[in-house]
């Protein structure tokens, strides 16, 4: 089934809202050896991009091994000047995390969306890309990946990223789409497993989030912009993280979905960031609210240790995450606004 992915941007509000079926979101690092081919659920072959491809042996080994072996990573001047700018970084306290814990191991983040502008601030950034989507190029035509990206990448300076293109340049994908998109970056190595997405739901797509979480990643998923209590996919899948929106009064953004099957909240309202060209914008909805989880949640990876010895850290960082956050008086928003120094300091105590 082809759903659309739905971007609630400050020209919608004005314009009226565009929703199909389905709605929803340092150091650069060397580029990898080998070449990767992907067949796509719409026939297509996923390409990798010229920016580097990643390893096809399985998490923990190969480039990926390389990249966690690099020394820690501090936030920037350059970066800490930015947080200035953006709203929902300093609601959720970023810059106290950064001062908490000093550096952060590398962590490596998928982002399955529109694609990312090669051009963008931070491409040099992308590890490696590849495209699902069958249009044969993982450039962003549409504005909505690279958005993602940069947001993940203002919270996160210790992030590199796989760029999964998904979504086609009117931003539909497929549900096998993404469930193959997601089984590709939990194998590659991926961390975290940015989804500012939904489409419909199938048992091939909770296969999928199971199996990164088998693996040790976390998928991080925008709960749709419907203003509904409905469940979307995959971010209602137990497995994943669903994330809802808030505004700067702490409400919830407009049109966020809700209900007790969301998992935390994060800012999702006039969010700034760069979008195609160069140029930053602001976007409105549960996509850039997932990417300021998403963010965290590589900060949390780059500190985190195996604490119960089951030889992975997605459950410490998850718990870091719900239990860290500050309840909202809303309704439906699950653990509340996600905290980046509170959970900082909750695996470091």
């Amino acid at each position: 089934m082809r759903s659309t992915v739905s971007f609630v941007v400050l020209a919608a509000l004005v314009a009226g809202l565009f929703i199909a079926h389905g709605v929803a979101g340092g150091a650069s690092v060397a580029e990898a050896a080998e070449t990767i081919l992907v067949e796509s659920t719409n026939g297509g072959t996923g390409t990798p991009s010229t920016a580097g491809t990643a390893s096809s042996d399985t998490r923990g080994t190969g480039n990926t091994e390389e990249v966690v072996r690099q020394a820690g990573i501090a936030a920037t001047p350059e970066q800490r000047l930015a947080v200035a700018d953006r709203w929902g970084l300093a609601r959720i306290n970023v810059s106290p995390a950064w001062d908490t814990a000093g550096t952060f191991a590398p962590v490596l983040v998928a982002v399955l969306d529109t694609g990312i502008d090669p051009e963008a601030a931070c491409a040099s950034r992308v590890r490696a890309a590849i495209d699902f989507s069958g249009e044969g190029s993982t450039v962003d035509e549409h504005g909505h990946g690279t958005h993602m990206m940069d947001t993940i990448a203002a919270i996160a300076p210790n992030a590199s990223f796989l760029n999964v293109k998904v979504a086609d340049r009117r931003g539909r994908c497929e549900t096998g789409t993404v469930a193959n998109a997601i089984r590709w970056a939990a194998d590659r190595g991926a961390d975290v497993i940015n989804v500012s997405l939904e489409v419909a739901a199938s048992p091939e797509l909770e296969a999928a989030v199971r199996h990164a979480w088998s693996k040790g990643a976390i998928v991080v998923a925008a709960a749709g912009n419907n203003g509904s209590t409905e469940p979307a996919f995959p971010a209602a899948y137990e497995e994943a993280i669903a994330v809802a929106a808030s505004n700067e009064q702490d409400g919830l953004a407009v049109l966020s979905n809700h209900g007790d099957w969301i998992d935390i909240a994060a800012p999702g309202f006039r969010i700034y960031a760069e979008a195609l060209d160069g140029n930053y914008d602001v976007e409105t909805g549960t996509s850039p609210a997932a990417a300021h989880v998403s963010g965290v949640a590589a900060l949390l990876y780059g500190i985190a240790e195996d604490s119960n010895d089951n030889g992975m850290v997605n459950d410490e960082v998850r718990e870091a995450l719900e239990a860290s956050a500050r309840p909202l008086d809303i309704a439906g928003t699950g653990s509340g606004l996600v905290d980046a120094c509170a959970a900082v300091q909750l695996l470091l105590a």
